[in-house]
């Protein structure tokens, strides 16, 4: 029990000295934008086959993902199942950084006097830009 107990306050130990001199990258989710990028958010009717079985597929928890055709790059962004409806996606930014392509989004909530449903929803958003050969990135 004491050899475990060690263990774990070294891994605290370390995870902390990590976190407070900011050179762990497994957190790190800032990069200098390079330039910003061109995108259109996809109407959901228009969406390839595959995306929308991927979508079905993972539609119940919240997701990230990408896809590629040849021409364009799809990026995938899901909420999960949220209560009622009335969500909306908010896409803050699409930028070029130097460790690949930078996608920052957020989930809006039914305003407290807009009228909803209690049905529940799957917010997600489909984000369509030029295809590119880079790792697609998420900002929390």
């Amino acid at each position: 029990m004491k050899r475990m107990y060690r263990r774990f306050l070294s891994v605290l130990a370390a995870l902390c000295l990590c976190l407070s001199i900011g050179g762990c990258s497994m957190f790190d989710t800032s990069d200098k934008k390079i330039s910003d990028m061109e995108f259109t958010v996809a109407d959901a009717e228009e969406l390839p086959e595959e995306i929308k079985a991927m979508i079905e597929e993972r539609k119940n928890e919240a997701f990230q993902m990408a896809y590629h055709d040849g021409n364009y790059s799809y990026i995938i962004v899901g909420y999960g199942q949220q209560e009622t409806s009335g969500y909306s996606i908010q896409v803050n930014d699409v930028y070029q950084g130097e460790n690949g392509i930078w996608v920052d989004t957020d989930l809006i909530g039914p305003e407290k006097s807009e009228t909803t449903e209690a049905v529940a929803s799957y917010p997600f958003v489909v984000i369509k830009i030029e295809s590119v050969d880079q790792t697609i990135r998420f900002k929390s």
